[in-house]
């Protein structure tokens, strides 16, 4: 018997250690990493969702500061957040404006990491959560990818295909078309700043949020020649 357990012993400890490091790297699958989260919400939630530390300010669906602010201020732990948004993302109900598997796997767990690490907070992320979505972006197409607009807008380009909003493609001739008199860029920039001033027919006003604010000048530019290049 003892050599049978002398034999036993080196294979037990073999599995052990197999186990641990299969246990230690689940661990490290299962953190949420905050930077993707956030950059994800920006670019597939914050078209319709005000969440202060992350700049969106969509108006569609409810504003998940205002959400959670006063269940977290009463106690609410965040971890119990972090699980709501999960099941909402998960579960999305029948009918709601908000499209089922709009994140899924890493990217969902990520996303409600962020939620309830951000809801309700003021101020702005530091490190580097401060350049993690809109504000890490500099050309126009990772703009256009950061500010969320192909979730909304067809642009072939950009491989985005949404009918939310009006197609992006043409949009240089079609903006002559649409308010007559106005330069395409002024209309594209207006169209971004202040999206209430013109509703294109057939497409609901008060949907798309207003980026004045959420865009530095360069930023504004670079989507706006983006947006009009041939």
């Amino acid at each position: 018997m003892s050599a049978v357990r002398n034999t036993l012993r080196p294979c037990l400890g073999a599995v052990l250690i197999v186990v641990a490091a299969l246990a230690l790297t689940a661990c490290g699958r299962d953190e949420p990493d905050l930077s993707n989260g956030k950059a994800q919400f920006v670019q597939k939630c914050g078209s319709c969702h005000v969440l202060s530390r992350a700049g969106t300010a969509g108006v569609t669906g409810p504003s998940l500061d205002a959400s959670f602010r006063a269940a977290l201020q009463a106690g609410l732990d965040r971890d119990t957040v972090e699980g709501v948004v999960k099941r909402q993302i998960a579960n999305v109900r029948r009918n709601s404006a908000m499209p089922a598997d709009l994140v899924t796997g890493d990217n969902a767990r990520d996303v409600a990491a962020y939620v309830a690490f951000a809801s309700g907070k003021t101020g702005e992320d530091g490190g580097a959560l401060a350049q993690a979505g809109l504000a890490g972006a500099t050309s126009g197409e990772q703009i256009y990818t950061a500010a969320g607009c192909a979730g909304c807008h067809t642009l072939a380009k950009a491989g985005s295909k949404a009918n939310i909003g009006p197609s992006l493609d043409d949009l240089a001739a079609a903006a002559g078309d649409r308010e007559k008199g106005k330069s395409a860029e002024k209309y594209v920039r207006e169209a971004i700043v202040e999206p209430g001033a013109f509703t294109v027919e057939g497409f609901g006003a008060g949907v798309m949020p207003a980026y004045e604010g959420r865009l530095t000048d360069k930023q504004l530019q670079a989507l706006i020649d983006y947006l009009l290049e041939e």
